[in-house]
């Protein structure tokens, strides 16, 4: 039943579906802070459905303080329902580009039948904190599931943590936290590298290093497991247990418990996620992820009336950590206005300027992205996509950017090389390519001084995918017993019509069953007849046009059948039809120039890889010879349309 509760078959109703509207590369997950919910985003969010998808379903609920006195254990205390008290579905979220929690429930304590009172801070009695104000370990715990729920809606591989105040502890607290030398809330631990799927993380007004403030704000309860957790240090210079590490004998009484890892006892030495004034390199900060810190200097005040403007991000010495990864942007606003601070957060969300920490976005799909000022008021801002395609193919970039900054946009290939740049200087402008399969770049440029009200580019990398041949092809002289010499082998696409020009070609090498896949990424579907260049093989048409269509893949298999080949111009080696060898100079036919050539190599007792080798054993004897004059004495040639 403890389970049960924790989730209530929150996953079993989403509504999953993929409209082709404007996208963020990964779902933004906006988390509040102390004494709030998910209305606190309200401006940002506001401005960023204009640019990205934002669906009706967005926001997810959850219960932290559902068993209250009756125990700390943070699996009975958070309760996520199905349904609210009036029997409506909530948590039932669909695909969206941004989405936000709200801690700020309470439910009607029955196990039989739970039902979230939505938007209520009731505690289950008295001296006990509101929901949206209990341990921050339960916080990242409920994250965590969160988390897994939007990959599972939207089908993203990562997600986007933006976090207010306290919600920078939850993100950092489902980062960081480990148990046993596992992490404890990720979505995949197995995976000690990507497990976390976040992209990035984003907080504004977070006591990183702790306040000690009063936050003496209407409604705050300065008692509860939320201020415990934010403390920096107790009385007597104990520093505070969940940011820096202690026994949890050393909690004050004041507070409503001591159980600072939410594990139902208080006798346990707490780990902190803090060293100093960065994290705990015994639970570091995954260095794949990209950071901003945003910090606020309120009216010069060294505050922004609730955290210590020196405690808003984490360093190590003139450093901001983690260290290659991190950055910071500096407002100035007061603690309460930073959730509508939307010029700073929409900074904070600007996409990687650093191609090792590109976002991978898909074919065939829209997506928007902002040119912004960087930090160190930077106006130059930089913007990498990260594509992937298995089949290659003609790769179109449609680029809508009006009034939004860019001035440049550029393919690259996959160790960073400038394949094709346009500046941009009308909209909607486009890029084209036709790629072999593989990762490419999409960098877009710009200067946020040419985008003073925050509009937002669009672009959609638009694939025709490449036709592709699982071609199976036979050489006479290569052939041996069961297996085949590998070897490199051009073919050819040749229009189905006269004069049966070329339309396409690749370079294949066949394996030691003769098969290997071509990629044509120039032709679209259509039918054409299969021509192949060996360097001592002669030329092999197929027997008739062969239909292709982009993205799909065509078998042809010369060597299941003499006429396979046009003209049935193929020879039977030990029970596969192959292409007849000893067209040495490429002339068409075997006759006595290619003879004279092989025999002269013999004389020369000739090695290597050279075209007079018709056996591919790399020396030239008389069994090259045999091949060749055999042939020649039955007039073989290219037989083709």
């Amino acid at each position: 039943m403890k389970k049960s509760l924790l989730v209530l078959f929150l996953l079993s109703v989403f509504n999953i579906s993929y409209p082709q509207i404007k996208n963020s590369p990964y779902p933004v997950i906006f988390v509040h802070g102390l004494n709030s919910d998910d209305n606190t985003w309200s401006s940002v969010i506001t401005l960023l459905s204009s640019s990205w998808d934002l669906s009706a379903q967005h926001t997810l609920s959850a219960v932290l303080n559902a068993r209250g006195g009756d125990t700390t254990y943070y699996i009975d205390d958070v309760v996520i329902p199905l349904r609210d008290a009036g029997g409506n579905i909530v948590n039932s979220i669909t695909n969206s580009s941004i989405y936000a929690v709200n801690f700020g429930n309470f439910w009607n304590r029955d196990p039989a039948d739970p039902r979230i009172i939505l938007y209520n801070n009731t505690t289950p009695g008295s001296n006990q904190n509101p929901s949206n104000q209990s341990a921050i370990y339960k916080q990242g715990y409920a994250l965590g599931i969160f988390i897994d729920s939007v990959l599972r809606v939207t089908g993203a591989e990562k997600v986007i943590l933006l976090g207010h105040s306290m919600g920078g502890l939850a993100i950092r607290e489902y980062l960081q936290r480990r148990e046993n030398g596992i992490q404890k809330w990720w979505v995949d631990p197995g995976d000690t590298v990507n497990g976390h799927r976040v992209a990035k993380v984003i907080t504004i007004g977070s006591p990183h290093i702790g306040t000690d403030a009063g936050l003496s704000v209407g409604g705050i309860d300065l008692n509860s497991e939320a201020i415990r957790d934010m403390r920096n240090s107790f009385s007597g210079s104990n520093s505070g247990a969940y940011l820096f590490g202690n026994l949890e004998s050393a909690v004050p009484s004041n507070y409503y418990n001591k159980d600072e890892n939410c594990n139902g006892t208080e006798t346990d030495t707490v780990t902190g996620i803090n060293s100093g004034t960065t994290y705990n390199s015994a639970m570091p900060l995954p260095g794949n992820i990209l950071y901003t810190w945003i910090t606020s200097n309120y009216l010069g005040l060294g505050t922004d009336l609730a955290v210590p403007f020196s405690s808003q991000s984490i360093y190590n010495g003139g450093v901001f950590a983690p260290t290659g990864v991190a950055d910071t942007i500096r407002t100035n606003k007061n603690h309460l206005q930073e959730t509508s601070d939307t010029r700073s957060l929409i900074r904070g969300l600007d996409e990687p300027g650093r191609k090792d920490l590109a976002y991978d976005v898909s074919f065939n799909k829209i997506y928007s992205g902002f040119i912004t000022l960087q930090s160190r008021s930077v106006t130059s801002d930089t913007d990498y996509y990260r594509l992937n395609t298995l089949t290659g193919g003609k790769i179109n970039i449609i680029l809508n950017s009006l009034n939004s900054g860019v001035n440049g946009i550029s393919l690259l290939s996959g160790n960073g090389n400038v394949i094709i740049s346009k500046s941009i200087i009308s909209s909607p402008d486009s890029i084209t390519y036709y790629s072999s399969a593989g990762i490419y770049y999409l960098r877009v440029t710009g200067n946020s001084n040419q985008n003073p009200n925050l509009y937002s580019y669009s672009y959609n990398a638009e694939l025709i995918p490449a036709s592709v041949l699982n071609l199976t092809f036979g050489i006479e002289g290569f052939r041996n017993g069961s297996s085949q010499i590998e070897d490199t082998l051009k073919v050819y696409l040749m229009n189905s019509v006269s004069p049966y020009n070329k339309s396409d070609s690749a370079v294949v090498y066949l394996n030691s069953s003769g098969n290997s896949s071509a990629f044509f990424i120039h032709t679209p579907g259509g039918n054409y007849y299969i021509k192949t260049i060996h360097r001592n093989a002669l030329e092999t048409w197929s027997s008739s046009p062969v239909s292709f269509s982009g993205g799909a893949v065509t078998d042809y298999d010369f060597t299941s059948g003499q006429n396979l080949a046009f003209g049935n111009n193929q020879i039977l080696v030990s029970g596969k039809w192959c292409a007849y060898s000893g067209d040495v100079n490429h002339d068409g036919l075997v006759d006595v120039s290619d003879q004279s050539q092989i025999d002269n190599d013999v004389t020369n007792v000739s090695t290597g890889y050279i075209n007079t080798d018709l056996t591919g054993d790399m020396v030239v004897d008389v069994s090259d010879a045999s091949i060749a004059d055999n042939n020649g004495a039955d007039f073989i040639s290219v037989i083709k349309p």
